[in-house]
């Protein structure tokens, strides 16, 4: 590189800091944003997507993504966090879902009557239902087997009295145990004609209009709850399932027909609407404007610029970036140019 390209490259060089580091960054930055939407105004939306591009990108990452397990234990973490929440204790449940919020909510849901029947089966067939179906029917037999007899602290007997002051736990939880394998073992062995006499039945109590009931009666009882107290009838294994059971449907939903369908269907009805619209008109609809995407990318990229200028990044990835050009034979070429 001649002596005058490479004064040509410093000088860029320290006129590209400049730009980007310091109070200057947040006006170059705010300066992109502006020509990026003035852009905007001239271009359509299918001129830079196609409907293609879209539903390709949904089968990629809605529908064959593996979800990885962390998701899910990370789901759990936090859920679990949410239910020990000291801000849960001040907190009444129709603060967070008001009574017009439900009626809504409850309306809509029992009118879902495709969707009521595909949950009813998807819970039905999984295998975190399985598991909490075996629990509660020991649960059920061993409190007929006990009657009024407390258990030990954490056995699904509940509560301890003379039997147990007798037997101890040296019984009571082994024979708690055995009995929840010896279920376990005979619903695996009979699982189909199990399940299908549990969707029938969830069915038939879980009509429309029990649905209804059901949910009137339950909102009539903890809407004045602090969360704090409607979060302790949830123990953290029957959270843990939840979190199972919500996995498990998204899982196969998302491969189900009509998942696939819906999909389609909605990513055709949004460029049947937006695709000769310009692009600033769609991120109008949305709701979104130059000033939002601005702060909002400076309050981001402001401190990893500073960062990257701490450390020399910022300059080694620009000397980097124009050293390409000024070594070129293009640049030689343009300096001998008379």
């Amino acid at each position: 590189m001649s002596q005058v390209l490479n004064r040509l490259l410093e000088a860029q060089l320290q006129h590209e800091l400049r730009l980007w580091q310091g109070d200057a960054l947040a006006s170059t930055l705010a300066g992109h944003v502006s020509e990026l939407f003035r852009w905007f105004e001239s271009v359509p939306l299918e001129q830079v997507v196609t409907r293609a591009q879209i539903n390709a990108v949904i089968g990629r990452y809605v529908i064959e993504l593996r979800v990885s397990g962390g998701i899910t234990e990370l789901t759990g973490e936090l859920s679990r966090l949410v239910l020990g929440s000291r801000s849960t204790a001040g907190t009444r449940v129709d603060g967070i879902l008001t009574p017009a919020s439900y009626e809504e909510f409850a309306d809509k849901l029992v009118s879902l009557e495709g969707v009521r029947r595909e949950l009813i089966s998807l819970v039905a067939h999984s295998s975190a239902f399985a598991s909490m179906h075996a629990r509660m029917l020991a649960r059920s037999l061993l409190d007929w087997l006990t009657p009024n007899l407390p258990l030990p602290h954490g056995s699904l007997l509940a509560g301890a009295s003379e039997l147990v002051d007798r037997l101890g736990e040296r019984l009571l939880v082994p024979l708690e145990q055995r009995v929840l394998e010896l279920l376990r073992s005979y619903l695996a062995q009979h699982r189909e004609r199990v399940t299908q006499d549990i969707e029938k039945r969830l069915l038939h109590v879980l009509s429309p209009e029990r649905l209804r009931e059901l949910l009137d009666e339950l909102w009539d009882g903890v809407a004045s709850m602090p969360l704090s107290q409607a979060f302790e009838l949830i123990g953290e294994q029957d959270l843990e399932d939840f979190v199972v059971l919500v996995h498990e449907f998204w899982l196969r939903y998302r491969k189900s027909d009509f998942f696939r369908s819906i999909s389609h269907e909605m990513v055709e009805h949004f460029f049947d609407k937006y695709g000769q619209e310009s692009l600033a008109s769609v991120i109008d609809d949305m709701g979104v404007t130059e000033q939002m995407v601005a702060a909002e990318l400076i309050g981001f990229v402001q401190p990893l610029f500073q960062r990257a200028e701490q450390t020399g990044a910022l300059e080694r990835l620009l000397r980097a970036r124009l050293s390409a050009f000024y070594g070129s034979a293009a640049a030689q070429a343009a300096l001998d140019v008379p």
